[in-house]
């Protein structure tokens, strides 16, 4: 796993700014002024109480986005199957295709 930068105070910042609350509301709900939440912003060393309150402001689970792996991208793969049968034999095998459950993994 290659670990990434991630400055914290920004990506909190961002989350202010996507949020329904000002930054006056945002940090009179932590106890601090506006000037000491715009420092906060500079930082990337926040504390867990830091974090836990502005994840209960905010709505968002700081703590969890970066100490809880993200699930692996699924990995998809084109194939083109072509069936060349006979006219009176198409629902035959389409009910074939369907009986072996293949139908579930196939896409129209």
């Amino acid at each position: 796993m290659k670990a990434q930068e991630i400055h914290l105070g920004e990506q909190i910042e961002e989350a202010c700014n996507q949020s329904n609350y000002t930054k006056v509301e945002i940090a009179k709900r932590m106890g601090l002024s506006k000037q000491s939440l715009h420092n906060r912003f500079k930082k990337d060393d926040w504390s867990v109480k830091e974090l836990f309150t502005i994840s209960q402001i905010l709505g968002h689970d700081f703590v969890a986005q970066f100490t809880q792996p993200k699930e692996p991208a699924v990995q998809k793969t084109k194939v083109v199957l072509q069936i060349e049968v006979e006219d009176d034999k198409t629902n035959e095998v389409l009910d074939y295709i369907k009986d072996k459950g293949l139908g579930g993994i196939l896409k129209n």
